[in-house]
C-alpha cells in the first residue's frame, strides 16, 4: 500500500511560488487524506493512478506539461527523458517543501516588535516634534539663549535600549523624512572617536548616494549633496579638510577635493578665536606658578622641562578645539540643508574622553539648527566616577537640558505577548501565558534573554513545531526544570560551536569588523583566506556537533560567483538563527553578547594574528575609495599584530596610523 504522504509534495508545489501558509498546509493534508481513502479500495487502481497523477502534477509544477503530453508516444529514449524530468521535478519539489517546512518551524526573534515601552516610545518621538518645530528664522534668534539637549537611554544589559531608539525613533524618523545614523562602541576595539566617526559615515553615505537617488532638484537646481559640498568647499580651507578627513575618514567624499586658497577668518571663527585666548589664558596660570616655584629653587633644567611641558599642552589644546570648531561647521552646513538630522551614540559606557569632549562642544553650540544627540549606555557599567559620569554632571551644571529616559526589564504582562510573537501564536492561548509566565520567572523579565531561553529550547529540541497541530508544541516540565545560566555568554559560545562550520567561520570575521559589518566585506575575506589559516584560527571545543570536513565551502570547487553567492545566503541564516539583523549590504548583531560569543570561536593564541590577516586582505581588495572610507577600521585591525612585523612594514604601518588619525 502507498502512504498517503506521497501525494503531499504534488499538493505542495502549488503553493512553492507563493508565501507559504497553515492554511494552505491544512488544504494540502486534507485532499491528500481524501485522496488515499479513495485509493485504498482498490490497491491495483491506485498504483496505475499513482503513477501517472505523480507525473501530471510534478510536470505542471515544472511547467512541462506539453513536453510531456508529446513525449507519450515517442521511442524509449524520449520516455527515459520523460522519467529524467520527473525525477528532477520529484527532487526539486521536496527541496521547496523541505525549504517551506524549515521557515515554518523558525523561531521569529529577529526585527519584532517592541513589548511595553509605548510611553518611552511616545517621549522619544515628541523630542523628533519638538526638533521640527525650529523654524529657520528663529533659529539665529533661539542661539542666543539656547545652549543644546540631548537624550540619554540607559538600562542594564539586555533590557533593549537599542532597540528602543533604532525602532521607536529612527524608523519614525526616517519615515518622516529626517536622517538617523548611529555608531557604536566596541569593547573589544576601543578606538578614538569611532563611533562618533562611525555616525557621521553613515550621516555622509546618505548625502551622497541615498539622498542622489532622488535626482536633481524639481526647481532643476543641484542636488542636495552637491549644494552641501559646495557650502564646504567655500567654508573650509585646506587645512581644515585634511583634519577632518583624519578624524571623519568615512565622510571623504562628501569633503570633496581639498582648496589651497586661504579662507578669511568669520564672525564665529574670530568668536571661537577669542574663546581660544581666554582657554589659554586660564591655562597659563599654573604653568606659570610651578615655573615661578622652580625659579626660586634654582632648578634651570626642570624650569625648560615645565615651559615645553607648558607649550606642548597648549598646542595640543589648541588643536583639539580647532578640531571641534570644525566638526561643528560642518554639522551646521549638513543640518541647515536638511529637514533634521538625528545622531545616536551606542554603548557610551566604552567611551574614550575625546568623544565625550566633542559631544560636549556639539551640545554646547546653539548655533546647529535641527540636530539632536541621542546616546546610550549600561547604568550598571557606569558608576560615579567614570567620565560619562563626570561628563553628565557637567553638562547639567551648564544648564543643558538631558531627557533621561531609564529601561529595565519587562513585567509578565508584556513577556506574553514577546513569548506570543516569537511563537507566532496566539497572546490569548492559555498554554503560552504559561510558557512565557516560567519563562519571565527565570529570566526576570529580561528581554535579551527572554529570546535566547526560547531558542536554547529550541536547539535542545525541548520546543518543537508540531505539522500536524499547526502550532508549537513543549513539555512544560521540561521548561520547568531547565536550569538558566547567568553566563549568557557560555550559552551562546555553546550554540556557535554547534553550527556548521562555514557559519562559524563567517561569524568568526564579522565579530572582528565590529558590531555593525557590511556583506561585501565578509565575503571578500571570506574568498580570499584559506581553509588552513582558518582551520589553525578556530578554537578547538570537545563534544560540539558542527559540521567539519570536506564539505567547507573554502575546499570546495565552485566557482567564485557561486561560492560569493553561498557566503551572502549564510549570512542571510544569521538572521533565521536570531544572530544578526540583516538589511541588504548592512549587518548588525542583535546584541554585544553575540558579537562577543562569535569573537570567542576564535583561538585566544591566534586573536591578533588573525584580525590582522583580516586587516591586510582588506587593505589589498578595497579600492581605493572603499579603503579611504574604512581606513580607520583596517588600520585598527593591522595594529593587532604590530609586534610581529619587520622594521619595513612598522613604518608603513605608522603613516597609515597618521594618515587615519590614530
Amino acid at each position: 500500500m502507498v502512504k498517503p504522504l506521497n501525494y503531499c509534495i504534488p499538493h505542495l508545489t502549488r503553493y512553492s511560488s507563493s508565501p507559504y501558509t497553515a492554511e494552505a498546509f491544512k488544504e494540502s493534508v486534507i485532499r491528500c487524506n481524501c485522496r488515499s481513502s479513495q485509493l485504498r479500495e482498490s490497491e491495483e487502481r491506485e498504483s496505475n493512478s499513482l503513477q501517472f497523477h505523480q507525473v501530471q502534477k510534478v510536470s505542471m509544477s515544472m511547467s512541462t506539461t506539453s513536453h510531456c503530453a508529446s513525449l507519450r508516444g515517442s521511442t524509449a529514449s524520449s520516455t527515459r527523458h520523460l522519467a529524467q524530468i520527473v525525477v528532477t521535478a520529484a527532487e526539486s519539489s521536496q527541496n521547496v517543501n523541505k525549504r517551506i517546512s524549515s521557515n515554518i518551524a523558525q523561531l521569529r526573534i529577529s526585527n519584532m516588535q517592541l513589548h511595553g515601552r509605548d510611553d518611552d516610545i511616545k517621549l522619544l518621538r515628541s523630542k523628533l516634534r519638538e526638533l521640527t518645530k525650529k523654524k529657520d528664522g528663529d533659529e539665529e534668534d533661539a542661539a542666543k539663549n539656547h545652549v543644546g539637549e540631548m537624550i540619554l537611554v540607559s538600562g542594564t544589559s539586555g533590557t533593549g535600549k537599542s532597540a528602543l531608539i533604532h525602532k521607536g525613533l529612527g524608523n519614525h524618523a526616517a519615515k518622516s523624512g529626517y536622517i538617523f545614523a548611529s555608531g557604536k562602541f566596541n569593547a573589544k576595539l576601543l578606538k578614538p572617536l569611532s563611533a562618533f566617526s562611525d555616525a557621521m559615515t553613515r550621516l555622509a553615505k546618505y548625502i551622497t548616494t541615498e539622498n542622489n537617488k532622488m535626482g536633481e532638484l524639481s526647481s532643476g537646481g543641484p542636488s542636495m549633496s552637491t549644494i552641501i559640498r559646495n557650502k564646504i568647499q567655500n567654508e573650509f580651507d585646506k587645512e581644515d579638510v585634511e583634519q577632518l578627513r583624519r578624524v571623519l575618514p568615512g565622510c571623504a567624499e562628501l569633503l570633496g577635493t581639498r582648496r589651497h586658497s586661504v579662507r578669511y577668518p568669520s564672525p564665529q571663527a574670530d568668536a571661537a578665536a577669542a574663546e581660544l585666548l581666554r582657554t589659554r589664558r586660564h591655562s597659563l596660570p599654573s604653568s606659570m606658578a610651578d615655573a615661578a616655584a622652580l625659579i626660586r629653587s634654582g632648578s634651570d633644567s626642570k624650569l625648560g622641562d615645565v615651559k615645553r611641558r607648558a607649550s606642548s599642552t597648549l598646542a595640543g589644546k589648541e588643536s583639539i578645539s580647532q578640531m571641534h570648531y570644525a566638526v561643528r561647521r560642518l554639522l551646521k552646513i549638513i543640518c541647515s540643508q536638511l529637514k533634521g538630522v538625528v545622531l545616536l551614540i551606542d554603548d557610551l559606557q566604552w567611551s574614550d574622553a575625546a568623544t565625550l569632549d566633542l559631544l560636549k562642544s556639539i551640545v554646547l553650540d546653539g548655533e546647529i539648527p535641527r540636530l539632536l544627540i541621542v546616546g546610550a549606555y549600561r547604568e550598571d557599567e557606569v558608576p560615579d566616577h567614570h567620565p560619562l559620569a563626570f561628563h553628565i554632571r557637567e553638562l547639567e551644571q551648564m544648564n543643558v537640558t538631558i531627557t533621561k529616559i531609564r529601561i529595565g526589564n519587562l513585567s509578565v504582562d508584556y513577556a506574553i505577548p514577546l513569548v506570543a510573537e516569537a511563537l507566532g501564536m496566539d497572546d490569548d492561548d492559555s498554554k503560552v501565558k504559561t510558557l512565557a509566565e516560567t519563562i519571565h520567572r527565570k529570566t526576570e523579565g529580561n528581554p535579551f534573554f527572554i529570546l535566547m531561553f526560547l531558542r536554547s529550547l529550541y536547539d535542545e529540541k525541548l520546543l518543537q513545531y508540531n505539522f500536524g497541530a499547526m502550532k508549537w508544541t513543549w513539555d512544560e516540565d521540561a521548561v520547568n526544570s531547565k536550569i538558566v545560566t547567568e553566563n549568557v555568554a557560555s550559552v551562546l559560545v555553546n550554540k556557535m560551536n554547534r553550527l556548521q562550520e562555514d557559519t562559524q567561520r563567517m561569524l568568526m570575521v564579522a565579530s572582528c569588523l565590529g558590531s555593525n559589518f557590511r556583506k561585501s566585506a565578509v565575503v571578500t575575506v571570506m574568498n580570499n583566506i584559506s581553509q588552513v589559516e582558518m582551520r589553525s584560527s578556530m578554537r578547538i571545543v570537545s563534544g560540539t556537533n558542527a559540521t567539519i570536513g570536506s564539505s567547507s565551502l573554502l575546499s570546495s570547487d565552485l566557482t567564485n560567483s557561486s561560492t560569493e553567492r553561498a557566503y551572502a545566503s549564510l549570512i542571510e541564516e544569521f538572521e533565521e538563527e536570531g544572530l544578526c539583523e540583516v538589511d541588504n549590504e548592512e549587518c548588525r548583531f542583535m546584541h554585544d553578547q553575540i558579537q562577543s560569543a562569535a569573537f570567542e570561536l576564535i583561538s585566544p593564541e591566534q586573536r591578533d594574528s588573525f584580525r590582522a590577516r583580516i586587516g591586510n586582505i582588506l587593505l589589498l581588495t578595497l579600492s581605493p575609495k572603499e579603503l579611504e572610507a574604512s581606513l580607520f577600521e583596517v588600520v585598527g585591525l593591522l595594529n593587532c599584530a604590530a609586534s610581529n612585523i619587520t622594521d619595513e612594514e612598522r613604518d608603513e604601518l605608522a603613516e597609515m596610523n597618521l594618515k587615519a588619525g590614530v
